[in-house]
């Protein structure tokens, strides 16, 4: 997850593992903490309808709005994580 200010924090999910979470970058501040929030929230709510992490996080992409996940292949992830 970004914003403006740059990487927020990572959304990730383990079927193998039966988990999912949101990891906040501890620079994120608040704002990741926020974030963070709001995502491990949806996270609980789709565990909650039995739904499995990789489902979930499926489900959670196609929501609307500034606050939607996005998906990168890992090299694009670590380029991102190395500029802040």
């Amino acid at each position: 997850m970004s914003s403006a200010h740059g990487v927020l924090g990572y959304l990730w999910a383990s079927d193998a593992e039966e988990a999912a979470s949101f990891e906040p970058r501890d620079d994120a501040l608040e704002e990741g903490y926020k974030t963070g929030l709001l995502w491990l929230d949806r996270l609980h709510s789709a565990y909650s309808r039995g739904l499995s992490p990789s489902r979930a996080l499926t489900e959670l992409a196609g929501s609307t709005g500034a606050d939607r996940p996005g998906s990168m292949d890992l090299a694009s992830l670590r380029e991102l994580a190395s500029e802040d």
